[in-house]
């Protein structure tokens, strides 16, 4: 038998509870770190970009610009991410709006 993580819950108004709580303690924190890991990334290739402009040899340079693109492809990724919690996000109030509409 599988450990629940919730309490069992047998009214609406409960269940609608539980709904909003996973919106606001996952799905919107969620949101926000990834919005700020993006934001991360992009400073982060930006510097890297410009330290590789300003490298005086090869490997330096070449280091840099491989940083800065590992960069801009993990923005890439978040992004994508970022629009996955975005649409699970839309779905859970979808749920919160038909608990109420049940109340």
């Amino acid at each position: 038998m599988k450990n629940r993580v919730l309490t069992e819950f047998d009214s609406t108004v409960d269940a609608k509870k539980v709904e909003e709580t996973v919106k606001t303690g996952y799905i919107d924190t969620t949101v926000e770190n990834l919005v700020q890991w993006c934001a991360v990334e992009d400073d982060l290739a930006d510097t890297y970009g410009r330290l590789a402009d300003a490298a005086k040899g090869q490997a330096e340079k070449a280091a840099f610009k491989q940083l800065r693109d590992e960069s801009e492809r993990n923005k890439a990724e978040l992004s994508k991410l970022l629009k996955v919690v975005e649409e699970l996000d839309r779905a859970r109030v979808g749920r919160i709006e038909r608990l109420a509409g049940l109340s």
